[in-house]
């Protein structure tokens, strides 16, 4: 009996460190698969942020991008703009120009063909006659003024003056008008050919 209870023992002895070699192996194997699960879990967690921070970082650039070809767009539309705003001045300018050209070619037509009629041989005979005069006496100016030829020619190219710069819309003829009307003879011809010098420079 002594000895069975010794072998039972001796076999329960060996069947516990089997056991617990047993145990100490599963124990060891489940530290190790904790372990691994847990460099896993931290491998995804810092793969994740990576990720998520690469993700806002492209989402920054697309929003900068964005935001740069908005910039760029406003940019142009404003260009595009001024551009047409520059030409649509410049075309004005040149149509303004060649009205004014135009204005100004007709102003001196007008006032050569006043100053041909001035120069007519019947004014020409009489200025011949009444001028020389002018520069003896005051009163020969009056009588010039009167003389009727030159009357008659120098409201006739008042009047004609006057009706260029109506059909013209001109503000020079209109000038010109008044004063060949009110002033001597002599000095309407002066003047008519100094407005005609300042007309070619402009």
């Amino acid at each position: 009996v002594i000895e069975m209870l010794t072998k039972l023992h001796d076999k329960f002895i060996d069947e516990r460190t089997a056991l617990e070699k047993e145990e100490m192996n599963s124990k060891h194997a489940h530290e190790m698969l904790v372990q691994d699960l847990t460099a896993q879990v931290d491998q995804a967690t810092q793969d994740r942020e990576e990720k998520s921070e690469s993700k806002a970082k492209h989402l920054q650039k697309k929003a900068d991008a964005e935001g740069n070809l908005q910039d760029t767009m406003s940019t142009k539309e404003a260009d595009e703009k001024y551009l047409a705003d520059l030409t649509a001045t410049c075309e004005q300018k040149a149509t303004d120009f060649e009205s004014r050209q135009q204005l100004r070619a007709e102003e001196l037509e007008a006032i050569t063909k006043a100053i041909e009629i001035i120069s007519s041989n019947a004014v020409s005979g009489s200025a011949e006659k009444h001028l020389p005069s002018l520069a003896q006496t005051s009163s020969s100016l009056a009588q010039l003024r009167a003389a009727g030829t030159m009357q008659a020619t120098q409201e006739r190219v008042a009047m004609y003056l006057r009706n260029q710069a109506k059909v013209h819309n001109s503000r020079v003829l209109s000038a010109i008008a008044e004063r060949v009307a009110a002033d001597p003879f002599a000095k309407v011809k002066k003047m008519i050919k100094d407005l005609i010098v300042r007309l070619m420079e402009e």
